[in-house]
């Protein structure tokens, strides 16, 4: 992940931290668990809270005498906008899983792909087209039926025909429809916490706000979101 600005602008503040253990990719969040008196730690895949924000170098954490002592520097500003490439699984650099519609949609809510449909529902997510008629719109997903079809409430405005290609994930701008008491998202990292695993199902992961959705490829999507849970944000915990 790296730093995509601030909502509220301006440039970054930079703190060194102590280390609870040892964070060895920069553009990790960390966060401190109040059980490790230590310093702090990278984030689990699916638990953000107490965030202090996006690792900018790497540290060694040691407990050998001697040893330096392991320090890492973080962005930490609570309107920090994250951004993090789209991955489609659970490994770094994954490409997005890739649909290819096999039954025409006359009336642009229906993608059928008996194949490459996700297995984890990522109803409240996006879905847009990369090839066909409709390229590059966007819908959000209404319903997912597991490897089968995705439909969408509000209508492509071109009919979609076999051979159309589509992404889909699970974020939207408007909150993946998982949380209904503030409509939030919520994101889970790929296995390194460097990247967005985007082939989980809606409502998996660390609670974020999406603030933007670049929706280009396979491998060159990203999603920019700010953390709910940062430890200045005054809601550390959620």
């Amino acid at each position: 992940m790296i730093a995509g600005g601030h909502l509220c602008g301006g440039g970054p503040v930079l703190k060194r931290f102590k280390l609870g253990s040892t964070v060895a990719n920069v553009g990790v969040p960390v966060a401190s668990t109040g059980a490790d008196a230590a310093g702090v730690d990278p984030v689990t895949t699916t638990t953000w809270d107490f965030v202090h924000g996006l690792s900018t170098d790497t540290g060694t954490y040691s407990t050998t005498q001697g040893d330096a002592e392991g320090l890492v520097t973080v962005t930490v500003r609570p309107d920090l906008i994250a951004k993090a490439l789209m991955s489609g699984g659970a490994t770094e650099g994954t490409a997005l899983a890739l649909l290819t519609n096999t039954a025409a949609s006359a009336t642009g809510v229906t993608i059928t792909d008996a194949v490459n449909v996700n297995d984890d529902s990522q109803v409240g997510g996006t879905i847009w087209c990369i090839s066909g008629n409709n390229v590059g719109l966007s819908r959000g997903i209404t319903t997912h039926t597991v490897s089968s079809l995705v439909t969408v409430l509000v209508p492509f405005p071109r009919a979609i025909a076999v051979g159309d290609t589509f992404i889909m994930i699970p974020y939207n701008l408007s909150g993946d429809g998982t949380d209904t008491t503030d409509g939030n998202s919520n994101i889970q990292s790929t296995t390194l916490f460097t990247q967005a695993d985007a082939s989980v199902a809606s409502g998996t992961g660390g609670q974020v706000s999406v603030v933007e959705l670049e929706l280009n490829g396979r491998s060159d999507s990203n999603v920019l979101f700010i953390f709910d849970a940062h430890v200045h944000s005054g809601a550390s915990a959620m």
